[in-house]
């Protein structure tokens, strides 16, 4: 599961408020805590908030939800399978109504799909290549060329493990990287390749020998590290729907639609009549200046990768 930022700014359009606070907790698997052991960084985390209210700033989600004047909570999954909560806190002003369940209801629809999708692909979730960069290091971890595009994505990386990259030498995710090219025979069951989570899409890296010659001659053995950063398409279809004026159930309709399956998914998830419908999917074709749902999807889905 990875954050998704854009995703928690739709509240803020769907429920307006002075101040507020949204807090989604999931269950972290175990085996990406197992993974984040073997490489040496911190597990993903379970927990992801957004907030524009200092009331409840540097607080956990149990202490700020006792602080909150209005709680409004979705439960994402069933409750045989739990896949998280997503609570919404308001430290003033009017109580949650109706209307604001139902807006919270059609982004915990996007999050109980990204969660249950993460689950199920195993191997990768599809997604579009947004950033790719390189760069090159002794086999003792010390960097001899930074990309600017490398080094953005290793700061973000520190950023969310709560450490420093100093920029000349690697940080631990691309150091052990490095140790699975030198030390193969080592440790066999390890690839010189992995993935990272971070803020709204997963860091792939793969290491591999750039020279080769004596072991005393300096960098006369240099390794490449190759990273890209890959956007899940549930994440990129939000954001191509907020490049036109939708209203919510119109973009809840083009969501689903986006993702496949055309109108009957849409359908399937929506409490909406025939009519509606038809009019929500006529709506998106206009404001896309698309007359078919294979127009519609060359717009929302680029060709993708695998992550």
């Amino acid at each position: 599961m990875t954050l998704i930022p854009d995703a928690l700014e739709l509240v803020r359009e769907l429920i307006p408020n002075s101040a507020s606070q949204l807090f989604l907790l999931a269950q972290r698997a175990p085996e990406d805590v197992h993974e984040a052991n073997v490489l040496g960084v911190l597990p993903p985390p379970n927990g992801y908030f957004y907030g524009d209210s200092a009331a409840f700033g540097g607080v956990g989600s149990v202490e700020a939800r006792a602080r909150a004047a209005h709680v409004l909570e979705v439960r994402l999954g069933s409750s045989a399978a739990p896949l998280g909560t997503l609570t919404l806190l308001r430290d003033g002003g009017a109580p949650f109504d109706a209307d604001d369940e139902e807006d919270l209801g059609r982004v915990a629809n996007y999050f109980d799909h990204a969660l249950r999708n993460a689950a199920s692909f195993g191997t990768g979730l599809s997604g579009v290549i947004e950033d790719e960069a390189m760069l090159l290091a002794t086999t003792g971890g010390d960097i001899l060329f930074l990309s600017d595009s490398a080094g953005a994505l290793l700061d973000q990386l520190a950023s969310q493990e709560q450490q420093v990259f100093d920029r000349r030498s690697l940080p631990p995710f691309c150091l052990r990287l490095v140790e699975s090219v030198v030390y193969g025979e080592r440790y066999p069951w390890r690839l010189p390749a992995g993935t990272l989570e971070l803020a709204g899409g997963v860091l792939e890296a793969r290491a591999q020998w750039m020279s080769s010659g004596s072991h005393d001659a300096i960098h006369s053995r240099t390794v490449g590290i190759f990273l890209k950063f890959v956007v899940p398409m549930p994440l990129r279809i939000w954001r191509a729907l907020g490049s036109v004026e939708l209203s919510p159930q119109q973009m809840e309709v083009a969501f689903w639609m986006g993702l496949g399956g055309g109108r009957e998914a849409a359908r399937s998830r929506m409490d909406v009549s025939d009519a509606v419908l038809r009019d929500c999917v006529k709506a998106v074709y206009e404001k896309f200046g698309c007359t078919s749902e294979a127009g519609l999807l060359a717009i929302l889905r680029p060709p993708i990768s695998r992550m």
